[in-house]
Order: C-alpha cells, then sequence, then structure tokens
C-alpha cells in the first residue's frame, strides 16, 4: 500500500495533465456575476469577490479557530470570510439543494470517504492547484481525496487510531498484539468488568485493520483505475486470518461480545481497563478522567511484523461547482490549510494537519498523545472514497456479530461478499 501511494504522488503530474478540462456539468453551472468578468488582476487571477462563504463545524473550538484563520485571509486580501457553523453530518444533503440554488457556500466541509458519492452527485469541483501545492500534503492524505485523478476534497486534517493505555494499570506499553493478549489473560476479569484491552470489535471500522493487516483487503485499487468493486478481498485467505484473532479474543472472554464504544470509553475511565484503541476526538475525555495515567502509542505489531493498517480519515475543504468564485474559493481553501494555520488549528482544535511539516514538527511529535496518533497514521490506509464503500459496513457488521456466535469464519465472510456484491448491483441497476 505505501509503494501504491507513493506511485500515485509521482504519477499526479501525468494524471491531472490528462483529466485539466472540467466536468461537463460547467454548462449547467449558475451563471457567475458580472464581478468576476471584471478586468483580470494579480496574475491570472479574477476580480476580489467581496465575500466568500464557508461551511464549517458546529463545534466551539473547531468553528473558533476556523474563524481565526479566515479572518487573517480578509487582513491578507480585504475578502471578508463568513464561517457559517453547519452539521458536518447534514452539509451534503443540505449541500445539495443549496447549491445549485444559489443560497450554497463557496467551500464546505466533508470527510474523503464521501467524496466518490458527492462527486457522483456533481456535488463537488475538482480543485485546479499545482505539482508543487500538492507536495505540500501527505501523499497518503492526497490519495484518499483523488477521484477520477482528480483532487476534490483540499485536506484539512487527518485521523487514525491509537492504542491509548493506562500506566498505572500497564505501567509498559506493548510492542506486539501477542504481548498484549498475554497481559490481558492475567488481567482480565469479566465478572468485575476488568479487561485488559478493549475496542469496538463488531465495528468493521476497527476490526478491518487486522483483516487487512494480515493480507485481505476492501477493494482491489489500481494507482490509474482506482478502485475495483469487482475484486473484493474480505473473504481471502488474509482476510479470514484476521477475522480468526478476533474471533478468538471473543471466544478467550478477553472481548465481551456486547460491547461498544460508549461501554468501552466507561470501562477505560473508571480505571477498569488496561488498554483502549480509540479515534483522537476520545483524548480529552480520556485526559479528563485519568489525567497523568493517560499513555498513548501506535497499535502494537502483529505477528507478521507489521502495525496493523488502521483505516486513514481525511476532512477538508470541498469547492462548489456553483460558486461564482472559484479561483478565490481555492486560495482560500489552500490559506486555511497551509502549515502556519494548520499549526495553529492543530493547538486550538486538536486536530492533525494534513501536512508533513506540521507531522514532523516538535508540535506533535512532542506531543504526549497526538504523537501517537500522528506516528500510526504512517502505517494507515485511506478509507476508500468510491460510493460502493457505504455497501461494505452492515454486511461486515454482521459479519463481525456472527463471528462473536462462534459460527464458521469463512462462511460468514463469504456471505457477507455475497451481500455487498448483490447490494452493489442493485445500486448500480438504479443509477
Amino acid at each position: 500500500m505505501a509503494k501504491k501511494m507513493v506511485l500515485l504522488l509521482l504519477s499526479l503530474s501525468v494524471i491531472l495533465s490528462l483529466t485539466a478540462c472540467g466536468p461537463k456539468r460547467d454548462a449547467e453551472q449558475a451563471k457567475p456575476n458580472a464581478d468576476t468578468n471584471q478586468q483580470q488582476q494579480e496574475g491570472d487571477m479574477p476580480a476580489k469577490p467581496d465575500k466568500l462563504k464557508v461551511w464549517g463545524a458546529e463545534n466551539e473550538p473547531e468553528l473558533k479557530s476556523l474563524r481565526a484563520i479566515t479572518a487573517k485571509f480578509t487582513e491578507k486580501t480585504g475578502i471578508e470570510v463568513e464561517v457559517i457553523p453547519f452539521n458536518p453530518r447534514q452539509q451534503a444533503k443540505a449541500f445539495s439543494l443549496d447549491g445549485p440554488s444559489g443560497r450554497g457556500p463557496d467551500l464546505w466541509s466533508a470527510t474523503h470517504n464521501s467524496m466518490g458519492r458527492n462527486v457522483l452527485q456533481g456535488l463537488a469541483e475538482p480543485f485546479k492547484i499545482s505539482e508543487e501545492q500538492i507536495s505540500q500534503y501527505s501523499p497518503e492524505a492526497i490519495q484518499a481525496v483523488t477521484v477520477d485523478g482528480q483532487i476534490y476534497n483540499m485536506p484539512m486534517v487527518v485521523e487514525t487510531t491509537a492504542l491509548f493505555y493506562n500506566k498505572e494499570l500497564m505501567p509498559k506499553a506493548p510492542e506486539t498484539w501477542e504481548e498484549l493478549e498475554k497481559f490481558a489473560v492475567e488481567f482480565t476479569d469479566a465478572s468485575q468488568d476488568k479487561y485488559g484491552f478493549l475496542f469496538d470489535a463488531t465495528n468493521f471500522y476497527y476490526s478491518n485493520m487486522f483483516l487487512q493487516g494480515n493480507g485481505g483487503y476492501i477493494f482491489g485499487y489500481d494507482k490509474d483505475k482506482g478502485y475495483d468493486v469487482d475484486d473484493i478481498g474480505l473473504n481471502n485467505e488474509g482476510s479470514v486470518k484476521g477475522a480468526e484473532l478476533v474471533k478468538s479474543w471473543f471466544e478467550k472472554g478477553l472481548i465481551p461480545a456486547s460491547i461498544n464504544g460508549d461501554v468501552l470509553d466507561g470501562l477505560f475511565k473508571e480505571g477498569k481497563v488496561a488498554a483502549v484503541i480509540s479515534v483522537p476526538s476520545s483524548i480529552k475525555n480520556y485526559e479528563d478522567a485519568l489525567g497523568d495515567k493517560l499513555g498513548a502509542v501506535p497499535l502494537p505489531k502483529l505477528a507478521n511484523g507489521q502495525r496493523p493498517p488502521s483505516f486513514l480519515g481525511v476532512k477538508g475543504l470541498v469547492l462548489s461547482p456553483f460558486s461564482n468564485h472559484k479561483e478565490w474559493a481555492t486560495e482560500l481553501a489552500l490559506f486555511i490549510t497551509n502549515d502556519e494555520n494548520g499549526a495553529s488549528h492543530f493547538q486550538a482544535a486538536g486536530e492533525i494537519p494534513a501536512r508533513p511539516g506540521i507531522l514532523e514538527s516538535d508540535l506533535v511529535t512532542k506531543h504526549p498523545y497526538f504523537s501517537a496518533v500522528a506516528e500510526q497514521a504512517k502505517y494507515a490506509t485511506p478509507t476508500p472514497n468510491n460510493p460502493e464503500i457505504s455497501q461494505t459496513w452492515e454486511p461486515m457488521k454482521n459479519a463481525l456479530v456472527f463471528l462473536t456466535k462462534g459460527q464458521n469464519t469463512k462462511e460468514v465472510l463469504d456471505e457477507a461478499v455475497v451481500q455487498i456484491k448483490e447490494q452493489i448491483a442493485i445500486n448500480n441497476a438504479n443509477k
């Protein structure tokens, strides 16, 4: 996977040159205001608009940070930026109505794994940026936001999982899963709700890393063609091996069948669980509960010597196809996600920037918790961004639930793949 990501970055110049013309829907876009047809200024840039609109997150730290960053853009360019708080989960649906009507923003927010669907629905415009600008972001982030050879989401932050542990219960962080399992066997007492380690094991987001880490994969991937939905590797030999490992933890009583994120968070904060796999958004709650007892490290290594390839998520800014100011909106997206503002956003909102320069800086590498997430991100792989990824979650969750009941691993995964293929076929037929 790492080689593929490197090859992707090296081939972007060729891909972009072949796909430089905009999508066919350009002819159907809202007509630009007369202001944008004024004499050109600052090279090839059109006249500055009076205002740009951005849909941001609702939570206070992220919203406050984004407003502070855009205020600096206004100071630099004279362009007012209106940041409108909006539930991230509702932005795509709302934009599908507000964008074509002219009420939408110039930039809106989305996760990378939703971009295949957003592009298919005509909700995103590819960013026209240079190879030098592309190189400022991590190769993994660029792969994540690339659809059909074009970048549809300006990477702002990255997220993946890490191992958080209670130093009082586990003084030394484990190097391998074998070591962690050995500790858990001795520590676990289910009758007292005590567990050596926990994670939301029936959630495919977490368990996939063990399938993929042993040679499984969701969809076959080619750097030129993208994801091949006819090539599903969730029931191959590697996936079966990884699923067997997860199943063994249920069978040994190390993870309860009823586990979910809320339960493990509560037990960990109460000091009943030595270690959990979780995401960066949990850090503040863990730190508030455990204080100096909280530790964080990248995920322990598998028996093959590799760290589990956790899912990498990328959140960024999407360019509206209906914006009358695409060039300046692109400048704003680049400004918001540059090194300086990425660093300030990390400090204000606790989100890791998608910029190698910051990921490798003391600001992140010396942080007691986020350094573990950033290190694990080196081994993470982007969640597929094609629309068909949405058809995998429910069948794989059901498969993992069946494993908690002791059902045959190969048969369960075979059935899940059949369901995924059937659902993809149904959805494609309805297009």
